[in-house]
């Protein structure tokens, strides 16, 4: 006698699942290991976890850019676990994971700015998963949720020589909006393009 099991998808498992195989047409390699991708919101029992992964994705994604003194710089300001416990508990930074099964392979956090505006704040992917649709379903999820609580418009920032990430967010229909220079502190600037979409 043969055993099976019955598995019942989620919408947004659909949903991943579907772009993974427009990927595959647009000839994007696909690993099965990681075709099982969820979503669960975060809480402050993650950080260390959410630390895990931008120590992993920051050195290879930012060194080329803005070297090291300034990684190192800007992980100590922006993701030291008290600073990150403040996104999460004062400044009301919505945080999420992605896991692939039960690996974790992504992080992402977003709030509102102003009534109808949300700013993405954070969207990271380890490496070695990415092309694997996790950055895709974390924007469809949070995009998602920023409607039905009434937004109409998600902005955010990249470095303007991250030309992966802008190649992304352009593929997902985000636009130019302004370009920004902000002075981080340190004699560091983030030199950005600002994004936006309809949501």
């Amino acid at each position: 006698m043969s055993e099976f099991s019955l598995i019942i998808f989620d919408d947004e498992t659909i949903n991943s699942f579907l772009f993974q195989q427009c990927d595959l047409n647009q000839h994007i390699a696909l690993n099965p290991c990681f075709n099982m991708l969820t979503i669960t919101n975060a809480t402050i029992t993650d950080i260390p976890l959410i630390r895990e992964i931008t120590y992993r994705v920051w050195p290879t994604t930012y060194i080329p850019i803005i070297g090291k003194e300034q990684l190192d710089y800007m992980l100590n300001l922006f993701y030291a676990s008290e600073e990150l416990k403040k996104q999460m508990e004062v400044s009301g930074h919505n945080f999420i994971l992605c896991y692939s099964d039960e690996t974790p392979v992504g992080f992402a956090s977003y709030s509102e700015l102003e009534q109808g505006i949300y700013k993405l704040h954070k969207l990271y992917v380890l490496t070695e998963t990415q092309g694997m649709g996790a950055g895709r379903m974390m924007l469809q999820h949070l995009t998602k949720a920023i409607k039905q609580a009434g937004g109409n418009l998600l902005r955010l920032n990249v470095n303007r020589y991250n030309t992966n990430a802008i190649a992304f967010y352009s593929k997902y229909g985000f636009r130019h909006s302004s370009d920004e220079d902000i002075d981080i502190g340190g004699g560091y600037y983030m030199n950005d393009y600002v994004l936006e979409i309809d949501t």
